[in-house]
């Protein structure tokens, strides 16, 4: 078994999407002390643990020993395989229509001095994940207060659980057959998609998608010689 386990905290002035992650914009270039805040592209808690373990039944193992040719050949000798993972999700980005007039890359809401964080199960947030009431559209030429990314609400975070069982039945010499069944998401939960960030958006807060896939089972055979 390998466990791994990272625990960070990315502050930058300025992100762009690479692979994962988001874009937080820069609201007013002559103010880069005012763009400092938590990356939109930062994990912090990531944890994954990997496994591979031989079942103890069969010939030759702890249980079953004493076992016949075909029972072994049905029972004996499974192997099964797995990743579980568990992160964090990423600081959510709020924006809204830009009237500063400045020419920038975009225009933050005001705030008024309150958390948007909303507890509570994903699934009882899904209309208004976030408290969309504390926002509000800056007067003409003016710049938002809102920080580049919020400091205490993130989308939702990653669960995931891959597994797969394996068994090789011997063929001739060194030649051998592996049966391989193998399962992806396979407790099928889903990853809620980020909330709309759009604070002018008649969705503004809304999650309306995942981002991951449905649970995946693949069965193989592989010859190994």
């Amino acid at each position: 078994m390998a466990k791994a386990f990272t625990g960070q905290k990315l502050i930058d002035d300025s992100s762009t999407t690479a692979v994962v992650g988001g874009t937080s914009s820069i609201q007013n270039i002559y103010n880069l002390r005012g763009e400092r805040a938590v990356s939109s592209n930062d994990v912090s808690r990531l944890l994954t643990v990997s496994y591979v373990y031989e079942l103890p039944f069969g010939r030759r193992k702890r249980f079953g020993s004493g076992w016949n040719r075909g029972l072994d050949s049905v029972l004996g000798g499974w192997q099964v395989n797995g990743i579980t993972s568990f992160s964090t999700g990423l600081p959510v980005v709020v924006s809204t229509q830009d009237t500063s007039g400045a020419g920038g890359a975009g225009l933050r809401p005001n705030n008024n001095g309150h958390s948007a964080k909303r507890d509570g199960p994903v699934e009882s947030r899904l209309n208004r994940y976030f408290d969309t009431s504390v926002f509000s559209q800056p007067a003409p030429f003016t710049f938002g207060n809102t920080g580049r990314t919020l400091p205490d609400v993130r989308i939702p975070g990653a669960k995931n659980f891959d597994f797969s069982l394996f068994k090789s039945f011997p063929v001739w010499e060194r030649l051998s057959l592996q049966f391989r069944a193998e399962a992806f998401n396979l407790m099928n939960t889903p990853r809620f998609d980020r909330p709309n960030q759009g604070a002018n958006g008649v969705q503004f807060g809304v999650i309306s998608g995942t981002a991951n896939s449905p649970r995946q089972i693949q069965l193989a055979l592989k010859l190994i010689f």
